[in-house]
């Protein structure tokens, strides 16, 4: 699962949080970390996945 992934690749070293919008038809995405890039990668592969999963 690419949100399990995406905690493993953080490795202690950040937070995700993942929800759907109470207000807008979207899911937000959402990520912080001691690594910007990593946790760039980890959020665009996380929306990409959801993205692929709706389409």
């Amino acid at each position: 699962m690419a949100i399990a992934d995406g905690e493993d690749r953080l490795n202690g070293h950040g937070r995700l949080l993942i929800r759907e919008s109470g207000t807008e038809p979207v899911i937000r995405v959402m990520g912080e970390g001691e690594d910007s890039d990593a946790v760039k990668s980890v959020v665009s592969d996380i929306c990409q996945t959801i993205e692929s999963a709706v389409a």
